[in-house]
């Protein structure tokens, strides 16, 4: 790769994943629960971080055949003819010598991959293979498959690294962004390979056309991070909402049903207080007429209040099984599936990095 290298950008980012979450999710870091500082921080962070990277990868490039002849990608040919003359005279065996007088290694060197990068862009077919899959493309030139399936392979990586960065309900409007900007990738790289058409030609006009594939490769990661952040600053939990809702009304109900059944036996009362006494064991004796509630407030006192579910107050485990309780609910260990949920996400992280591994050492192989 001229720019950078996949499986670096993937253990790179990956390792970065993990401050920036603490960063984000922190109660230390965001005391206050602010969303927007808590997003900025990791932000600024992942900018500077992909900033120095991709710049330092930008500098430190293999120099393409272009740089070599010191022309601009989209140079004619008389223009690279040109190039090349001017920059044999600089490299040339013949005008650099040693300190000795002979002739001199490196220059002998850099003038035969300058031969050989003039040979390329003189050739109509080797440059136009050239400026879609660069070298590989020339030594590869009479099957273009595996590079094809290489180029593949990145989508496939990534495509499982967002859907396992997006699984939690907080992030999951990332996942249609970062799926989407994998299509958009997918789209411009086989309009430079297939169709050779490179719509970047104005912004980047210094990169050849497989330069830029791979400097869009190097971003993605930076989106993908990127638009999680986004996608947890502008979350709103709308079911955890309602159900806060729902709770509250649930309360007020309970306090109007306590007035309902206070007024009842006021009422009662005053009511029964001019009226002889019955017998006892007269039926009615002591009660309180057809009241469905009771007739004291002793008894109205002794009934619990029992909300729809304690995690919907924001109480914890002990509360909640408290009111279990109150409820007449057992109180039941969860599932055990249920309980290893987050042992399944690791062993698929695991599994993931398993095959990838593995088929980076096919590719490395057949090559």
């Amino acid at each position: 790769m001229a720019i950078g290298s996949e499986g670096t950008d993937l253990v790179a980012y990956m390792l970065l994943f993990i401050p920036l979450e603490f960063l984000m999710t922190s109660r230390r870091v965001n005391k206050d629960g602010n969303r927007t500082r808590a997003v900025a921080v990791p932000m600024t962070v992942l900018v500077l971080f992909a900033a120095i990277k991709i710049g330092y990868q930008l500098t430190h490039k293999e120099p393409s055949y272009y740089d070599m002849l010191e022309v601009l990608p989209n140079a004619p040919y008389a223009e690279i003819k040109k190039g090349y003359r001017r920059m044999s005279l600089k490299v040339h065996p013949d005008k650099v010598m040693g300190e000795n007088g002979e002739e001199n290694d490196d220059a002998s060197e850099e003038f035969r991959a300058l031969k050989a990068a003039y040979d390329v862009l003189n050739d109509v077919q080797l440059r136009d293979l050239y400026n879609k899959f660069g070298p590989p493309g020339v030594e590869n030139k009479d099957d273009t498959s595996g590079l094809l399936a290489g180029l593949g392979f990145f989508y496939v990586t990534w495509l499982a690294v967002a859907y396992l960065v997006t699984q939690s309900k907080a992030v999951e409007r990332a996942q249609t962004w970062a799926f989407t900007g994998l299509l958009a990738l997918g789209i411009f790289e086989y309009q430079a390979t297939i169709l050779s058409f490179d719509f970047l030609e104005d912004q980047l006009p210094q990169l050849a056309m497989f330069e830029k594939i791979e400097l869009l490769h190097r971003v993605y990661p930076v989106f993908l991070l990127g638009a999680r952040m986004v996608a947890w600053l502008i979350y709103q939990d709308v079911d955890t909402y309602n159900a806060l809702v729902l709770q509250r009304l649930h309360a007020k109900t309970d306090v109007l049903l306590r007035m309902t059944r206070e007024n009842h036996i006021t009422v009662f009362c005053q009511g029964r207080a001019g009226m002889p006494a019955l017998p006892a064991g007269t039926a009615g004796a002591g009660a309180t007429g057809d009241a469905p509630w009771g007739g004291t407030l002793d008894a109205l006192d002794a009934t619990p209040f029992r909300p729809l579910h304690a995690a919907n107050t924001l109480q914890g485990a002990e509360a909640a099984a408290a009111a279990k309780a109150a409820a007449g609910i057992p109180n039941k260990a969860p599932p055990q599936q249920q309980q290893q949920k987050g042992g399944r996400s690791m062993t698929s992280l695991i599994y993931f990095f398993g095959v990838y591994f593995f088929f980076q050492w096919l590719v490395g192989r057949g090559q």
